[in-house]
């Protein structure tokens, strides 16, 4: 209590109710630092019938939706292979933190923000799902054939070449038609609603003509049509290219105790500068004893 009476923020995701049996939820906290900003993360919300269940992330993905729009339509639910509820809602918090921080150099006082898993993933798909709400309510159909987006039409996917993978992103069909010499796509050409209703003949022409030649063979072809694809990079190709280390997103972070570590930087870069650490994240209970002293503890 004594280091919450002069802290900025505070963040918490205890299941709700377990902070109030602690005697430090909102209310209480508040009383002690008015300044205080709140931050709340929790899995489904603070109430309705799955408050109680554990918020993690692969449960959230499942009680979400996210999982019906990924993979082909025949593989049932897919999960994204990150924790993107996570991610996104420590995301979502870090925002509302700092709006609420922004507010209270304004007015004075703290505020209590509170998001959950649940939400932010409710959010992450606030486009397709506003077009499910307003489109008859009908559910995603993936395509049957090498699908990347739920409500796309071809060519939009990913195809084996000779020597790896070939993104394709949204192209007209008639310009790839001939960019291709494909005359088996004669009868979708001038049919553009072919091009979702049809998607899986078209893919499966399409990467039929992929697979005959090298990666570097379409990119010649496909890119100065200004054609938006690309090759399938894997982690070592990407951090080898040009494109990535150009970016300088790599960094070696070590600590006293010869904990040396090479990983990522910051994706944020502000007047053209992008952050950097050179030590890497405390051990436990390491700064407990300066925090004590600074706050009087």
């Amino acid at each position: 209590r004594g280091l919450l009476a002069k802290a900025d923020v505070l963040i918490q995701n205890f299941r709700p109710g377990v902070i109030e049996r602690l005697g430090l939820d909102f209310e209480a906290v508040r009383k002690i630092n008015p300044r205080l900003v709140y931050a709340s993360i929790s899995g489904y919300g603070e109430e309705g019938p799955w408050v109680k269940r554990p918020g993690q992330d692969l449960l959230a993905q499942a009680r979400s939706g996210v999982m019906w729009l990924n993979g082909d339509e025949d593989q049932g639910p897919v999960p994204f292979g990150l924790a993107i509820a996570d991610m996104l809602a420590g995301s979502a918090a870090a925002q509302g933190i700092l709006a609420a921080l922004v507010r209270r150099g304004v007015t004075g006082t703290g505020s209590h923000v509170e998001t959950s898993l649940l939400e932010a993933l409710v959010d992450f798909q606030f486009e397709v799902l506003t077009t499910h709400l307003n489109d008859g309510r009908r559910l995603p159909r993936r395509s049957a054939f090498r699908s990347a987006h739920a409500y796309l039409s071809a060519p939009y996917g990913v195809y084996p070449a000779k020597d790896g993978y070939l993104a394709i992103a949204m192209t007209p069909i008639p310009k790839l038609a001939d960019l291709l010499e494909l005359e088996e796509l004669a009868p979708y050409r001038d049919q553009p609603s072919t091009w979702f209703t049809a998607r899986d003949e078209i893919k499966a022409i399409i990467a039929q003509c992929i697979a005959t030649k090298m990666i570097d063979e379409w990119l010649a072809i496909l890119e100065p049509a200004d054609i938006w694809c690309a090759k399938v990079l894997t982690w070592p190709e990407m951090m080898a290219s040009e494109g990535f280390q150009v970016l300088d997103m790599l960094q070696t972070v070590t600590r006293e105790d010869d904990v040396s570590i090479l990983t990522t930087r910051s994706p944020l870069r502000v007047d053209g500068v992008r952050a950097k650490v050179g030590r890497a994240a405390p051990r436990i209970g390491e700064h407990s004893a300066k925090i004590r002293k600074e706050f009087g503890l």
